[in-house]
């Protein structure tokens, strides 16, 4: 299996976030795409749900409170059971956001242990420390490509990179690597649930709509990010 394709959403959505040179993209919120990948990846596993009520808000809930057994995907599922107070109730999708402040650098800190992002400690000036984390491109730019392949009708989307889409399209963080009208009008035709009949099950269809609506409306977009976009 390529190594991206055993990533789970969370962590393809950090390590995109990271380009070659090592700085985060500052036009991405990553305080709402991670959490929203969270989510996603649990609905893959069957854990949580995503609806959007008749007045458009979007709300979460979980499904099966049973433990994966990976601590990066049982800690967001147990967040999501103990918002809901135990119970398959369904809350705001910016409640979830408040659960999951930490979402992003947990992601980070786990793809710099397992060897997908280096550290490097940086200057600005010769004096300004910051931090670069780079990421590794032979399991980063697999992914990237794979998306351009979507993007240029030359592959159909999964459920996986049906939910990508769905996050990267909204959040703009597929400005990075589209360069065409045409490859942008494809992203967002999947991003809206468009072009998916057949191709990704019934429950993924929805949780996409209800994820692309959350991640360009209820949750926002644009900053959060700490540095300069690919500098």
């Amino acid at each position: 299996m390529e190594a991206h394709r055993s990533l789970s959403l969370p962590d393809q959505i950090v390590l995109l976030l990271h380009p070659p040179r090592g700085r985060p993209f500052t036009s991405v919120n990553r305080d709402v795409v991670t959490p929203a990948a969270e989510l996603a990846e649990l609905v893959v596993h069957g854990r949580a749900e995503l609806t959007r009520t008749v007045f458009g808000n979007v709300k979460v809930g979980p499904v099966d409170p049973t433990p994966l057994g990976v601590e990066a995907l049982d800690r967001p599922l147990a967040a999501l059971v103990n918002r809901s107070g135990g119970a398959a109730r369904a809350f705001s999708f910016r409640s979830w956001l408040s659960e999951r402040t930490w979402a992003f650098q947990e992601h980070r800190s786990s793809l710099q242990q397992r060897g997908y992002l280096r550290h490097e400690p940086d200057k600005i000036l010769g004096f300004l420390s910051y931090d670069r984390y780079r990421p590794h491109e032979a399991t980063r730019q697999p992914l990237v490509d794979e998306i351009l392949r979507l993007a240029d009708g030359e592959r159909s989307p999964d459920d996986r990179l049906a939910l990508l889409v769905a996050i990267a399209y909204p959040s703009s963080l597929h400005r990075q690597f589209v360069t065409s009208w045409s490859q942008s009008s494809r992203l967002k035709h999947i991003a809206k649930g468009q072009d998916l009949e057949g191709a990704v099950s019934a429950v993924v269809a929805k949780a996409g709509g209800a994820i692309a609506s959350s991640v360009g409306g209820d949750g926002g977009d644009g900053g959060g990010g700490d540095g300069g976009g690919g500098s």
